[in-house]
């Protein structure tokens, strides 16, 4: 932007402009919303990580902060939320001299609003923050009030919700405050500084893109988390993992932020980390632990990430904001708080804690790289009188790309261990190096009972001694990374393999049993054993299971094993013996909670007609199974499958539905609907539901679009869908050049045909030699893409 001279005046001067733009209706920049449930109209800005620059005019980059003040004119019973608290709320009819003092143009002044007796307001001036930071939230929102009183130590905080959701909120407000607040004293302990903003407002949002956004003093979050049924344990765990992460943001990202996104695990790193280990220490939080089972469940899509061609380092290399939006994945989030994890066991959460407080109080409103919060750390160590040198730390972990597998390799002489190694190699696609590890072994006897040999380094090289465990008894099991201390892929060796196949269940420690599985899925994933195999191990080791994370985990698993990697023509079978284990499961569970989980997979599984009939008694008649019930989403998925059965009498599936919406009038509803009718299996219904999604002009929100691309294609209408395949690949290119970012991306997930074999993969790998340097984007999904179908088609 040039101004010239002519329009400057001596001294300091202010620019003022005058922007005006369309609200938003894919949730980038100012998004607006209306309730089909009562009409009422909501607003809400989400900007990371280049979307300010659609609400006002700026320099849209984290490294040029300034402070901000909000001046709004809005319906008199709407609430406006911003970063800061409100200063002056006034009828527009009497801020004329508010107006004149704050440079408003008397234009702003419309008589129509005046007249509809529209609300001025007036917002504190923020701290220096970035651009994508800034908040607008407005609507008729209603709200919930922390009770503590100013001087109890707590900023004052808020839980907005849309007034028709409030009785869904109420049950969870108090937890929802309590968390916050035992957040608030562990973050303040472990950074040595105090909650950085004046106010802490926490806001669900309608058809929100993400998880939830850390705007300052303003966090914004899906109402996926705005829970209808009663959630699962886990879920319930995983949502307040979510609320300390995003308080975490105030220290780690808002309070001290990344100079560029390169560095962008400085935020989200940090914040996966802290939440989890807030919830693991701080006080008051305890009945969320174990946490870190849940925790390294989540890094399964790291260790998928990292071993595909477009893995990258942990930070990374960033020219333009396509390549920003593209750096919000599983190594940025889930490989990078594994790697802070990693380096919090390698020095010490003493040493780590010093550390912060260093860093906190050096860079406090400022930006900062890498190397500020390396340098912190090192001279942390070096008060405590450690050797401990971070650079090396620092470019095998940090700049360098994919993760290691470690294999343990055991000689036994006399029934003892004489000589117990670790061999290291690279994984596919990453660099090839070998990095410091610093962890755990566990060792199981015959009887499984667990011996821990514990801070064991091994080293950046092909394979490591341990001579910790030279001369105990040989182990029946090996398992190296006991707790999750590091980051890598862990091999079991061919005793260790055949022992825990056996005993699996047996295993006490819940982390463990968790990492069991999950080196089978590797197994799987890379050919060493088949999918049989593996849903084998399921059926046999997994009906005892009643760790809720374990359980998903594992199932969710064998769903991806029958779905992808097990031929189409045995699916059928391996499916109806998933159910049948589960019903058994079922009917002799007492905990509701595991109940719930094992229905929801039942729905899952459920194919065959015999199977489809017992859930649409449960639909009609309820489950019959004391203390639990289905769950509204599952009830749609059960009506879903009724619509995609050709031999499903049609009145009746509309009947179902009808009952159901009559009770849910919400944009739930509305989104099951659109499902529904999308899995309608008539050729005229398909093409009119495909020619709605490349509608560039159509009036519907993407959430709705998405809804029905959900219920679109069914493993059970193959011969239907067969004409979209092709329609799909030819039309990548456009939907990627021509719509947003989410769009495409739910297109080229839920409307990929359902089948894998050697022509999908031709047909992928054809498009791929058509895409630019232009289509950073769908290259990365294609290529990731042609590698999941190779693996699978090899396995």
């Amino acid at each position: 932007m040039c101004i010239r001279d002519r329009y400057q005046n001596p001294g300091v001067n202010t620019v003022r402009i005058v922007f005006k733009n369309k609200y938003a209706s894919n949730g980038e920049g100012l998004h607006h919303f209306l309730d089909p449930e009562d009409k009422q109209e909501y607003i809400y800005s989400h900007l990371e990580p280049f979307y300010a620059n659609k609400i006002f005019p700026c320099f849209d980059q984290p490294n040029l902060k300034a402070t901000f003040k909000l001046l709004t004119i809005s319906p008199s019973a709407w609430t406006v939320i911003a970063n800061e608290a409100e200063k002056l709320s006034l009828p527009l009819s009497d801020a004329s001299a508010s107006l004149k003092q704050l440079h408003v143009p008397a234009s702003m002044i419309v008589k129509e609003l005046v007249e509809e007796k529209y609300q001025f307001r007036e917002f504190a001036v923020t701290p220096t923050i970035s651009t994508y930071l800034f908040a607008c939230i407005a609507g008729p929102y209603d709200c919930f009030v922390s009770s503590r009183k100013p001087g109890e130590g707590f900023p004052p905080m808020r839980l907005f919700m849309r007034k028709s959701l409030k009785k869904f909120a109420e049950p969870y407000a108090e937890e929802f405050f309590r968390v916050t607040e035992c957040g608030i004293k562990f973050y303040e302990e472990i950074s040595g500084f105090p909650f950085p903003f004046s106010k802490y407002d926490q806001i669900y949002c309608p058809e929100f893109n993400m998880g939830a956004m850390e705007n300052d003093g303003a966090v914004t979050y899906t109402e996926v988390y705005l829970f209808k049924d009663k959630p699962s344990f886990e879920r319930f765990r995983r949502f307040n993992e979510t609320i300390l992460h995003e308080l975490a943001h105030m220290w780690f990202g808002n309070l001290v932020t990344m100079n560029w996104w390169n560095d962008l695990w400085l935020n989200e790193s940090f914040a996966t980390f802290i939440a989890n280990l807030c919830m693991s220490k701080a006080s008051g939080l305890e009945r969320y632990n174990p946490v870190w089972t849940s925790f390294y469940k989540n890094k399964g899509w790291a260790y998928n990430l990292d071993q595909q061609p477009t893995t990258h380092p942990i930070t990374a290399k960033i020219d333009n904001i396509e390549d920003v939006e593209n750096l919000f994945d599983s190594i940025t989030y889930r490989k990078g708080a594994s790697t802070v994890k990693q380096l919090y066991y390698l020095i010490s959460h003493e040493t780590f804690c010093e550390g912060l407080k260093e860093y906190f109080k050096a860079h406090q409103w400022k930006n900062t790289e890498l190397k500020d919060f390396m340098s912190a750390m090192q001279n942390a160590l070096k008060k405590r009188g450690s050797d401990i040198d971070l650079k090396e730390w620092t470019q095998q972990w940090i700049f360098t790309k994919g993760l290691n597998e470690l294999e343990p390799t055991i000689e036994v002489k006399d029934g003892k261990v004489a000589l117990f190694k670790v061999k290291q190699t690279a994984a596919a696609n990453g660099d090839k190096i070998n990095r410091m590890h610093m962890m755990d072994i566990e060792l199981y006897d015959k009887d499984f009972k667990v011996k821990v040999v514990e801070r064991v380094a091994i080293e950046p090289k092909e394979e490591t001694v341990v001579e910790k465990i030279k001369g105990v008894d040989a182990p029946e099991a090996v398992l190296l990374n006991f707790n999750d201390y590091s980051y890598c892929k862990v091999r079991l060796d061919t005793k260790s393999r055949k022992a825990f196949q056996a005993n699996l269940n047996k295993v006490p420690d819940s982390l463990t049993r968790m990492m069991v599985w999950r080196s089978f899925w590797d197994m799987v994933r890379d050919g060493q054993i088949s999918c049989k195999e593996f849903l084998n191990l399921v059926l046999a080791q997994l009906p005892p299971e009643n760790d809720e994370s374990i359980l998903t985990g594992a199932l969710s698993y064998a769903h991806t094993a029958v779905t992808w990697y097990t031929p189409s023509e045995y699916q059928p079978a391996e499916a109806h013996a998933l159910f049948e284990m589960l019903h058994t499961r079922l009917k002799v569970e007492k905990e509701d909670n595991i109940k719930q989980n094992i229905i929801t997979y039942m729905v899952y599984f459920g194919a065959s007609p015999e199977h489809k009939k017992l859930l649409l008694k449960w639909l009609k008649e309820g489950t019959g199974i004391a203390g639990v019930s289905l769950t509204q989403a599952n009830r749609y998925l059960i009506i879903r499958k009724a619509y995609a059965d050709s031999g499903f009498d049609a009145e009746e599936r509309e009947k179902l539905l009808s009952t159901e919406l009559e009770k849910d009038k919400s944009d739930t509803g509305l989104r099951a609907q659109k499902a529904c009718e999308a899995a309608v299996p008539t050729k005229e219904n398909k093409e009119k539901q495909w020619l709605k999604f490349l509608d560039e002009n159509t009036a519907e929100s993407e959430h709705m679009l998405f809804a029905a691309m959900s219920g679109f294609n069914s493993r059970d209408q193959t011969e239907l869908l067969k004409p979209y395949e092709e329609k799909y690949f030819a039309a990548l290119l456009d939907i990627f050049r021509k719509r947003t970012r989410t769009y495409a991306e739910e297109f080229f997930g839920q409307l990929r045909p359902r089948t894998t074999n050697e022509t999908v993969l031709k047909r992928l790998e054809e498009v791929q030699t058509k895409v630019t340097e232009e289509d950073r984007t769908l290259k990365r999904f294609l290529i990731e893409e042609i590698e999941d179908t190779k693996r699978i088609l090899t396995a």
